[in-house]
């Protein structure tokens, strides 16, 4: 698309999204909320990137995602100039009604004033939420404001709006891909949206697509997003690669899908080694997301001595898109570390050097796919709890519900020996139940709290063979319960540790905090480390933090960034909090045994 990166990343960069940041248009002499001015700032920043991120994947999702901006920032306008000021995030739950993510939307253009007129119902829900008092905003600044992004978005929704699927140059390589070089061969191609993949289905698997598929040998094509049931997905799944999934009757039959077009749902804990072609269509931020989609078919059991990976670059506009999005990532760490963000806005950790990793993806470095491996987000919740809605939509409710505490199993587990404890606890808070997952390494005499790990370990199908060790028990339940008392009183020392520290100190914890269930890193060091660096330190101590956090942005792992940290707080001997708490929060009486489990290697 020529000149349109460039164009697009100025008006993106200029957005003032004023209706997100409410706080900085009080009037001079009124008190505002700092708290909130550094999250309203991170949420603009979130937005600002994430029109970028759906532009990379396709101009259709953001298409779709301008058309709902302008309705957003008009509707917004016109009740101000009616003289009402609506809270922002009241305002966003409204509006997702309006502009809800309709999975029948083609991405046709369409009048703006129209698709908004036509929604009485979602006006008279607009009309009941909260106002905030207008005295107290500068309302002719915040209507420049709000006038200046309806000019700014008109201006990229002209630019695109026109794009039809002949003229989206995206689409003709793809469609140029599959149907020269990867003809005839399964493919499965990943994009990070929705909106995305259900556009490429319509072009190439629906029915504007029987052109291009009757003139390519008619592949069959499918495909897969969040809106899949589990069984349909499952499905789905052996049909795409039937021999790796005990499906082999479906091989070579009409019912065998030739090219899968899906989003991240399948970048975790799926076997499609019958495929030997990995197409991301689009980038994801995270590269280590990437390296798990090509996980997918890179699997022990896979025919092909060669994976082939695909990627699609944004050509000229690569390094404009991508520095932008890295300047808005470092302003919301810089919000993030001067204490204005309780958790994290971007869902997932942006880093300088996850940019310079997508360059070098780019440039074809070989020696990326085993560097990101290492930082692997296998602790991600979304992978257990696909797991668990499995298990419990397959009819396993009822016979959880009706399982006694305490009872025990076990199975044959190559490499690894040992016992697995699941406890429970009263949450002193008040707030439901704690959960503590514990594996006793017979091996290494360690206790490991990594629940990804763990879960894998413990993972079976309900056929498998009961197996019992030779454990002792008792004495092994006696250490396990000894270490989730000692974490329990370490997590209470971090929590009421000093917070007044240099902004090295929290950028530190932040980080450490990712990378809590990195399973080349022991749970409890890592804690120990954040509670130790909440604690006011020397010049000097701080100058080696800073060392210490440039070496690891230049590329050195997170296992030598912790231990770095750790031999300079105990050269320094800094030791817990001194105001952590004498007894621990949870009593040893609290525990109750849910379950056991034997591994026997």
């Amino acid at each position: 698309y020529q000149g349109i990166y460039g164009k697009l990343v100025a008006v993106v960069e200029g957005l003032r999204l004023a209706h997100y940041s409410l706080e900085t248009y009080k009037k001079t002499g009124i008190e505002r909320d700092e708290f909130e001015e550094g999250r309203e700032q991170a949420l603009v920043g979130i937005f600002k990137s994430r029109y970028l991120k759906r532009f990379e994947s396709s101009v259709d999702a953001f298409r779709i995602s301008v058309r709902r901006a302008l309705a957003y920032v008009k509707t917004y306008e016109e009740y101000l100039l009616g003289g009402r000021v609506i809270d922002g995030r009241s305002f966003e739950k409204g509006m997702r009604f309006l502009a809800r993510e309709d999975e029948e939307d083609d991405g046709t253009p369409g009048s703006m004033a129209e698709e908004l007129d036509a929604n009485e119902e979602a006006r008279a829900l607009l009309a009941e939420l909260p106002s905030l008092d207008p005295t107290q905003y500068d309302l002719r600044r915040l209507h420049h404001d709000l006038s200046r992004d309806v000019d700014g978005l008109t201006e990229v929704w002209n630019l695109i709006k026109d794009i039809k699927p002949a003229r989206d140059a995206k689409l003709a390589k793809l469609k140029a891909l599959l149907g020269g070089p990867l003809k005839g061969r399964k493919v499965l191609i990943f994009t990070y949206y929705k909106d995305t993949a259900r556009y490429l289905y319509r072009e190439l698997g629906g029915e504007k697509g029987e052109a291009w598929r009757a003139a390519n040998g008619n592949p069959n094509i499918r495909r897969m997003d969040s809106g899949a049931s589990p069984r349909d997905r499952a499905a789905t799944i052996q049909a795409f690669s039937p021999v790796s999934n005990h499906k082999p009757e479906l091989a070579g039959t009409d019912k065998e899908i030739d090219v899968m077009i899906s989003t991240d749902v399948l970048s975790e804990g799926q076997n499609l080694q019958d495929c030997g072609v990995v197409l991301n269509y689009d980038l994801h931020w995270n590269p280590t997301r990437m390296v798990q989609r090509a996980g997918r078919i890179d699997r022990i059991g896979s025919a092909f001595e060669t994976i082939e990976i695909h990627n699609m670059f944004p050509d000229a506009g690569l390094e404009s898109l991508l520095g932008l999005v890295e300047s808005l990532s470092v302003k919301i760490q810089n919000i993030d570390r001067t204490g204005f963000l309780d958790a994290s806005v971007l869902g997932e950790i942006v880093h300088p050097r996850n940019f310079n990793t997508l360059r070098r993806i780019r440039d074809e470095d070989g020696t990326v796919v085993e560097e990101q491996e290492r930082f692997m987000e296998l602790a991600s919740s979304e992978f257990l709890q696909q797991q668990l809605r499995t298990l419990l939509e397959s009819g396993a409710q009822e016979m959880l519900d009706g399982l006694p505490d305490g009872i025990h199993s076990g199975l044959h587990k190559a490499g690894s020996r040992g016992l697995f404890f699941y406890f429970t606890a009263p949450d002193p808070a008040g707030d439901g139940r704690l959960h503590f997952w514990r594996f006793y390494d017979a091996a290494t005499d360690q206790i490991v709290d990594n629940r990804f790990v763990i879960a894998n370990l413990i993972a079976c199908a309900p056929d498998t063979p009961r197996v019992l060790g030779d454990f002792d028990v008792f004495a092994i339940q006696e250490k396990v319960i000894e270490h989730i008392l000692k974490s329990v009183e370490a997590q209470a020392a971090a929590e009421a540790a000093p917070t007044i520290v240099d902004s090295i100190q929290q950028t530190l914890v932040a980080l450490l905090q990712g990378h809590l269930n990195n399973p080349n890193l022991s749970r409890s060091e890592v804690r120990e480390v954040m509670a130790r660096l909440r604690r006011p330190a020397t010049t000097g101590l701080i100058r080696r933090f800073k060392a210490a956090y440039a070496a690891f942005s230049n590329g050195q792992g997170a296992e030598t960034l912790v231990a770095s940290l750790r031999e300079l707080l105990d050269g320094a001997g800094a030791a817990l909090p001194e105001s952590a708490p004498q007894t621990a929060l949870v009593q040893r009486e609290d525990l109750r045994l849910v379950c056991f489990d034997h591994l026997v290697s």
